[in-house]
């Protein structure tokens, strides 16, 4: 048979650990208001930020799978532009834009360019402004 002090030891030890599962074990769940608060922080981490640098046009890419048929007509699917350009810090940016921006796109030109989440916004390269109108709907 077990002694007092063994019995009181015990639960001590039982006791212990109840009251420290009762103040720390809740402590992984956030208080409700900071709960709501990180559901719109991420809701606003979601909208891709828009940026405006100083850059130079250094490549233009475009890729466009053409299908023909047996009566030789040919029609052009999945096309895809992209402008590499040099920002001033001397990273390379690579964004995609519509067929016009990729067409009216200057080369040799320094300007200031707004982009945001890989797509470009806006181009200004002195009096001349290319705007990619699927960015601005």
């Amino acid at each position: 048979m077990p002694s007092v002090a063994f019995l009181l030891f015990l639960l001590a030890g039982f006791a212990s650990a109840l009251l420290f599962l009762l103040l720390h074990g809740n402590s992984r769940r956030k208080p409700e208001q900071e709960r709501q608060k990180t559901r719109v922080e991420q809701l606003a981490s979601d909208t891709p930020k828009i940026y405006t640098e100083t850059a130079f046009l250094l490549q233009k890419i475009d890729e466009r799978r053409r299908i023909m048929d047996e009566y030789h007509h040919t029609k052009i699917t999945d096309e895809y532009y992209e402008l590499v350009f040099e920002l001033q810090n001397g990273e390379m940016l690579r964004v995609s834009c519509s067929k016009t921006a990729y067409h009216d796109m200057p080369f040799r030109k320094t300007g200031i360019l707004t982009h945001s989440g890989g797509r470009l916004m806006r181009f200004k390269a002195q009096e001349q402004v290319i705007s990619d109108e699927y960015s601005l709907r």
